[in-house]
């Protein structure tokens, strides 16, 4: 009986160390119960209850001495499992091995963090970029398309022709097109507007021309060019609006991934959602690029398509990977 008691009395010292090294470790009161128990069953992490005096029973007295040291000598043994000794015929299986205090977090934690963070960042880009679509090198002035604004750069070209480039880009790109007619264009070679100002200024000078010339031909072409061009508006419109879902998504994500690899806890434990918040997230933000790509038009193959949607679809896949490699982490959430 004195020998049990003894032997009890190690063990639970030892799990409460063990227990006290993984919540310094930032491994929640749960998580770490469990671990302990894998290795010590029968383990609280309440006050190790009192030794009951031994009986003084002669006999048992100098087997007392060995019976404290022998586990102490065994755990500096490789290979030792205290469990082994504790409960020989009902060891739980491991399922994930414990941390040991000072062990550095697995490199997958930190690639999922770094991943959701850089698809946050560049989703931001695609939302605020002005290359979605992009002219060809060839073409006579720098246009550029976002999700709602035009950019035409008239650098490239001289003096004269880049007055007049600024001067056109301004009128077009104007919400109200006689009066910036006569106003003096900025000398700023980058002009930037709306794209759905530019569509409905670009009508009414088509419409204007035929109902001069009284073309009807060229009054149905200006009005498919107008609904042409405003698909990129439309376009724009919706797919911005899904890609701040995503970007909320992505940062919802990167706060739960942070705090689940520090070990930190959140209301309701939701950082051990993190890798499905990731998931999500990278779906929306596809899902925001395919539409783009579907509604969108590139005004009769005038337009390519630029590096802000590449940088966007990049982000998409970056956030659905965050999830992957969190679910690759050994560490159980």
């Amino acid at each position: 009986m004195l020998i049990y008691t003894i032997d009890v009395e190690h063990i639970m010292t030892d799990g409460k160390s063990y227990y006290d090294g993984l919540i310094q470790q930032g491994y929640p009161a749960d998580q770490a119960l469990t671990y302990t128990q894998q290795y010590y069953p029968g383990f609280t992490p309440a006050v190790a209850p009192a030794i009951p005096a031994p009986a003084p029973q002669p006999v048992a007295q100098p087997m007392a001495q060995p019976m404290v040291q022998q586990p102490v000598q065994q755990m500096t043994q490789p290979g030792f499992d205290p469990a082994m000794m504790a409960a020989p015929n009902n060891m739980a299986p491991m399922g994930v091995t414990p941390m040991t205090v000072g062990e550095s977090k697995p490199i997958m934690t930190w690639a999922a963090v770094g991943c959701i963070v850089l698809a946050l960042l560049l989703t931001m880009m695609g939302q605020f970029g002005n290359s979605w679509q992009t002219t060809d090198e060839d073409a006579e002035s720098d246009l550029n398309l976002g999700l709602r604004n035009m950019v035409v750069d008239c650098s490239d070209s001289d003096s004269d022709v880049e007055d007049m480039c600024i001067t056109s880009a301004y009128v077009l790109f104007s919400e109200d097109m006689e009066k910036a007619a006569n106003e003096t264009a900025p000398s700023d070679p980058l002009v930037k507007g709306d794209i759905e100002d530019y569509c409905e200024n670009m009508y009414s000078i088509m419409l204007n021309i035929a109902t001069l010339t009284d073309d009807e031909l060229l009054r149905t072409d200006a009005g498919e060019d107008r609904e042409a061009c405003l698909k990129n508006d439309s376009a724009g419109g919706i797919s911005g609006m899904i890609l701040w879902i995503g970007i909320i998504g992505s940062l919802v994500a990167t706060v739960m991934l942070v705090m689940s690899m520090l070990g930190k806890t959140l209301p309701g434990g939701i950082e051990a959602h993190g890798r499905i918040s990731s998931w999500v997230s990278g779906a929306i933000i596809l899902f925001a690029v395919i539409i783009w790509m579907v509604m969108k038009d590139n005004l009769d193959d005038n337009l390519k398509t630029g590096m802000t949607f590449y940088l966007t679809l990049l982000a998409g896949l970056l956030a659905v990977g965050a999830g992957v490699l969190d679910m690759l982490d050994k560490r159980e959430k």
